[in-house]
């Protein structure tokens, strides 16, 4: 994805930024699969952990930062209509979502569910008593 692809910037909390990509293309015909794809770059904070050994451990399943992703979609538009169908995809996004996003605790919960989805199974495993 290239910079010019970015239609739209949203600042959230904590200073991270949502970035609204149109990644649409051509169906079929003259029809189209518009797709906005929204994404934010969620970094690791330590204080989202009880301990720093957990932060560590958050720090090895996850990385640096955790990607929120979501695609917003309608299938077979019209070439004429992809204008408003992208204006109707972001308007949703804004009555919706952008709510969601812009809490101060989105961050820290974001990072804190990604967490106990994908490692803590793994910790727990591995840090249980024998």
């Amino acid at each position: 994805m290239t910079a010019e692809s970015i239609i739209k910037e949203y600042q959230l909390a904590d200073g991270i930024t949502a970035l609204i990509r149109d990644i649409s293309r051509h169906y079929f015909g003259g029809y189209y699969h518009v797709r906005l794809q929204v994404t934010a770059e969620v970094p690791l904070c330590a204080d989202w952990f009880e301990t720093p050994l957990e932060y560590e451990n958050a720090l090895e399943c996850l990385g640096r930062s955790v990607r929120f992703s979501r695609v917003l979609e309608k299938m077979a538009v019209p070439q004429a209509e992809i204008s408003a169908v992208q204006t109707a995809l972001l308007d949703s996004f804004e009555a919706n979502l952008l709510g969601y996003l812009s809490r101060p605790d989105f961050p820290r919960g974001f990072v804190r569910g990604e967490y106990a989805k994908a490692c803590k199974p793994a910790v727990l495993r591995r840090y249980a008593p024998a």
